[in-house]
């Protein structure tokens, strides 16, 4: 009998943010800036949603890695 092992990447490190912290507080009021300043006026076709969704998504990316920080994941860690 053979037994295939493969390689296999495993993520040792994540993006977070701690509940009820200053961050996670700043973090909410700049994606709820966000969304208040998103232009739905003009969205009459698909490409125009599509642009919208991509710039909001783009722009709470950035939000988190500015306000998230990044932990090493090991064996001890809680999980999510």
């Amino acid at each position: 009998m053979t037994i295939p092992i493969f390689k296999e990447h495993v993520q040792n490190k994540k993006q977070m943010i701690v509940k009820d912290s200053e961050e996670e507080g700043v973090f909410v009021k700049k994606v709820i800036e966000v969304f208040k300043e998103i232009n739905m006026s003009n969205l009459s076709d698909i490409e125009q949603l599509e642009d919208v969704v991509c710039s909001l998504t783009n722009l709470i990316k950035r939000i988190w890695v500015k306000n998230s920080k990044t932990i090493n994941i090991t064996k001890h860690s809680k999980s999510w």
